[in-house]
């Protein structure tokens, strides 16, 4: 019996060294200690700066633009920073693969479903169908634009209703059912209204998670099996919670469609997904479709319809309250273009370079989405020269390119004037990476985009954003998360007469 422990003690302590060696081709990096790797590098380096993304850059300064992590029982994490590798990386099919940590399955139902989070056929036809039947209903076209525009008028509106009771407290709850509503208008055919208590608490829910999570998983996908041992400390208890009561949001609109869903009646999104799912029942093949799916499609679109846009449009609001003299030539531009009541088009775009460049200055600086959505490694690779196996983890550093001294010279400086060129003309800079790039690109780029755009020039046209009186300076690296948020402020919104 002795000899059977001793022969499985020797085993297991030969297992250990054997996964904490590095290959001598693994990505340089922190060595790290047996089983829990370099999880206390890391924690003292987001204790040192506050930010994951400033940690994948502090790493990128110490081993150069491929850096290789260790973290518990995860996959090893590739952090991928300089733009000649990440444009590499973003671009080479073979890591174009999703995450199958616990957090990623744990979010659907224990399966990876929906259109961010998978890869292969599933998310190839999945993607397909949801492009291809939102813009049915307008998405991308021009009625995308006119329901845009209703969304930010009705939320000049509010802002004016609740500027006249003094400092705003909650705009970014606000702002939230805004963005929300013109995607939610193609995907479920139904609008909110700007204060809806069951929406806001729900939208409550899924900042907590985006705030309390973060891109490498966390300790629940590092060791996975806490979750049975320690839940509470793990916080698994609180995340169940949070995933189920989503999760029945999402579901019961489900469920309302189908209940009143006419025969040959297609209203939105949901409706003609329920449609393709009958027709495929029919079929002998394998489907990917089912209401699972479904589901999960509506969860993803609706966070990724509200998360980074509504952020943006928040960093926007925080550096203009704070950059009074770039808020005013904003306004300027708006006014001699196009006055105080002509509604501000996608066509007036090339008109209004100023705030064009204010909007991709505050996008570079603020590194909304930090760093890409976690790669995952489809077949035994290089990268760079270095190995990288099949299901290895990348990330790609964005902020690492939106602060290149060598290309951007003063990238700690908010200005807006070097995305403005000799002529006067905004130039779009290909080092600003706001949506990826690649085949994982972001679906609803030209959505947020005219989003950001149109909510942003609507509200400049009729209002001056400042900080009330004594407010102290805010932080502006934002709120560290899953995505960084920006800081909570209390704004005055001086109507322009």
């Amino acid at each position: 019996m002795w000899f059977t422990i001793i022969c499985l003690a020797i085993i297991f302590t030969i297992k250990i060294l054997h996964s904490w060696r590095r290959p001598s081709r693994f990505p340089p990096g922190p060595r790290g200690l047996p089983i829990i790797g370099n999880i206390f590098d890391l924690k003292r380096l987001v204790d040192e700066t506050k930010f994951h993304s400033h940690a994948w850059c502090r790493l990128a300064d110490m081993y150069g633009p491929i850096v290789g992590l260790k973290l518990g029982m995860a996959e090893p994490l590739i952090i991928v920073s300089d733009r000649s590798a990440i444009v590499e990386m973003l671009n080479r099919a073979e890591f174009d693969g999703r995450s199958n940590g616990f957090l990623y399955r744990h979010r659907t139902g224990g399966v990876r479903r929906g259109v961010i989070f998978t890869d292969g056929d599933v998310w190839r036809e999945q993607r397909r169908f949801t492009l291809r039947t939102l813009k049915q209903f307008g998405f991308g076209k021009i009625t995308m634009e006119d329901i845009i525009l209703n969304d930010a008028v009705a939320l000049v509106n509010k802002v004016e209703s609740m500027a006249a009771s003094g400092p705003i407290t909650n705009l970014h709850n606000i702002t939230s059912i805004a963005v929300l509503n013109s995607l939610w208008t193609l995907v479920a055919g139904s609008r909110f209204e700007l204060e809806n208590p069951k929406l806001t608490k729900i939208l409550s829910v899924l900042d907590d998670v985006v705030r309390n999570s973060n891109v490498t998983g966390g300790i629940l996908t590092q060791f996975p099996l806490l979750r049975y041992i320690m839940p509470e400390t793990t916080g698994f208890t609180i995340l169940n919670q949070r995933t189920t009561r989503t999760w029945q949001f999402f579901k019961s609109e489900v469920t309302r469609h189908k209940q009143t869903r006419m025969h040959g009646e297609f209203r939105d999104f949901i409706d003609v997904y329920l449609m393709e799912m009958k027709a495929e029942q029919s079929k002998p093949t394998v489907s990917y479709f089912d209401e699972e799916q479904l589901i999960s499609i509506v969860k993803d679109l609706f966070v990724a319809g509200v998360e980074t846009t509504n952020n943006t449009i928040g960093f926007i609001i925080t550096y203009l309250a704070v950059k009074q003299d770039v808020q005013k030539r904003v306004h300027e531009e708006i006014e001699r273009v196009l006055g105080k009541e002509t509604l501000p088009r996608i066509e007036h775009k090339n008109r209004l370079p100023y705030l064009n460049a204010t909007i991709a200055e505050v996008s570079r600086l603020a590194n909304v989405g930090p760093t890409s959505i976690p790669h995952r490694a489809l077949a035994n690779t290089t990268l760079l020269g270095y190995e990288i196996k099949k299901n290895y983890i990348l990330l790609a550093n964005f902020k690492s390119v939106h602060m290149d001294k060598k290309h951007w010279g003063d990238p700690e400086e908010f200005r807006p004037e070097r995305f403005i060129n000799n002529e006067g003309e905004y130039v779009e800079d290909p080092w600003l990476m706001t949506f990826s790039l690649g085949r994982r690109k972001c679906l609803g780029e030209t959505l947020a985009r005219n989003s950001v755009f149109l909510f942003i020039a609507c509200l400049l046209q009729k209002f001056r954003f400042m900080l009330p009186p004594g407010h102290l300076d805010p932080i502006l690296d934002g709120i560290n998360g899953f995505t960084t948020a920006p800081p909570e402020i209390n704004v005055i919104a001086i109507k322009h007469t």
